[in-house]
């Protein structure tokens, strides 16, 4: 049973542990030196080429990567689908790394994870097909489970996996992490489409600010570079067309000539308690999760209010919540997603709340490089935030080169910059109108 979040006590909340895979790179670290050199994740998918989809490119994670990945997840993980073997490598890195014991086995431990629903492929709806009497407009869904559960279930040459309703069920990581680490007091799985990640962070956040918890391993993981999703993406306009382009070129965020994001895979994780009970047992503090707001509207499901108000609505209820004024953010970590509606929402939010000063505050777009991997976007950019505070640095935006009238005038970070960072928003703002601020502190 999920416990009621009381209010009154307030907590400060800290980040103890984080973990990552993006493309070829399995931590954290790794990723962050591989941006800041103004290099890409991006590639030619050859499987995007084969099914000649016009946006034949993403930031997939490499293949032997993946299943080495998979071949290194403990037999108690469970039958894991393709974002799970991502979670699971990202979220154990992270509670590795925070020092934690193996099992707390407290109900004052959660697990929050975002993953959106994985979707069925090909293989799967010629299966389905096979089942359905288009003359009467029916599926024999009987005979449908019939044959999933029978021999040709496990026979390769059917293409099905008995265990594949299983592995695509997002709340089945979250069930095996938490079992594993012995963290059930609370177990959430959030489907906010691109916010999910933020909002998975936010809320163990608030759980732990309340008293509820001690700690919770949160973040995202999603493995959506495939036929269908792709397909769905560019068919609602909001995949960039590689039009023969260099892969490396096509994700410009905030810049004149974006055409639309380019599509990712990945996982991040972090490990999050109270600053006493990380202080009680002496755990290294890398920073402080100061502030959230998670906020829903519902202008269009592929945009927001075109002079930004729902967004800036949004990051000033942040700002509240981190007793903050806007002047004290030194960085924003933007959704920057290079698509025309939202980047234009975003960059007329950022003129709104902070106004002149968004001049000289310094922007970044990590999905210039990384693309944008929707569910575990706001997992990956919050730790991202961590490291530009425990470095002092910002990472370059790629591709950028001319602002338009509404992106202009915002300071767009192009090359790595040393700079004095005390504070952070990374924001997550989401189809559907899913809208998610996150302010991320120096750990104090």
């Amino acid at each position: 049973m999920t416990p009621h979040i009381p209010n009154g006590a307030e907590h400060e909340v800290v980040v103890t542990g984080i973990g990552l895979v993006a493309g070829q790179l399995t931590d954290p670290e790794a990723l962050f030196d591989h941006l800041a050199e103004g290099r890409t994740l991006i590639t030619e998918h050859p499987l995007h080429k084969e099914w000649g989809v016009p946006c034949a490119v993403s930031a997939h994670i490499d293949p032997q990567v993946r299943q080495a990945l998979a071949d290194a997840a403990p037999e108690e993980a469970g039958p894991l689908g393709p974002a799970g073997v991502l979670a699971w490598h990202a979220a154990a890195q992270a509670w590795e790394r925070s020092g934690l014991p193996r099992r707390l086995d407290t109900e004052r431990g959660g697990v929050f994870l975002a993953c959106n629903r994985m979707v069925m492929e090909p293989a799967e709806l010629t299966s389905l097909a096979a089942h359905v009497d288009h003359e009467a407009g029916a599926l024999d869904l009987d005979g449908y489970l019939e044959h999933l559960d029978g021999p040709a279930a496990s026979d390769a040459d059917g293409g099905l996996d008995p265990q594949r309703y299983e592995k695509i069920q997002p709340d089945s990581a979250t069930a095996a992490l938490a079992d594993y680490f012995g963290a059930a007091g609370v177990l959430e799985t959030h489907a906010d489409a691109c916010a999910a990640g933020g909002m998975a962070i936010g809320s163990a956040y608030r759980y732990i600010r309340s008293g509820t918890l001690d700690v919770a391993l949160a973040g995202g993981a999603e493995s959506l570079t495939t036929l269908t999703a792709v397909t769905a993406f560019y068919g609602v306009g909001a995949l960039a067309p590689a039009d023969g382009r260099d892969p490396a070129r096509i994700s410009r965020p905030f810049d004149k000539d974006r055409s639309g994001f380019v599509i990712g895979d990945g996982a991040a994780f972090l490990v999050l308690e109270s600053r006493a009970h990380a202080e009680a047992r002496g755990a290294r503090i890398l920073a402080e999760v100061a502030g959230y707001a998670g906020v829903t509207e519902a202008v269009k499901m592929t945009s927001s209010s075109r002079d930004g108000s729902d967004y800036a609505e949004c990051i000033r209820a942040a700002l509240a919540d981190a007793g903050l004024a806007p002047e004290d953010i030194d960085h924003v970590n933007a959704h920057g997603t290079s698509t025309e509606a939202n980047d234009t929402c975003e960059a007329a939010a950022l003129h709104t709340v902070f106004g002149a000063r968004a001049a000289t505050l310094p922007i970044t777009g990590n999905k210039s490089a990384m693309g944008h991997s929707l569910a575990n976007s706001g997992a990956a950019e919050a730790v991202l935030s961590v490291l530009s505070l425990e470095r002092q640095t910002l990472l370059p935006t790629l591709n950028f080169a001319e602002p338009d009238e509404v992106t202009g005038g915002l300071d767009i970070v192009t090359e790595r910059r040393p700079a004095r960072v005390t504070a952070v928003l990374s924001n997550s703002f989401g189809f559907g109108g899913q809208n998610c601020s996150l302010i991320l502190a120096e750990a104090g």
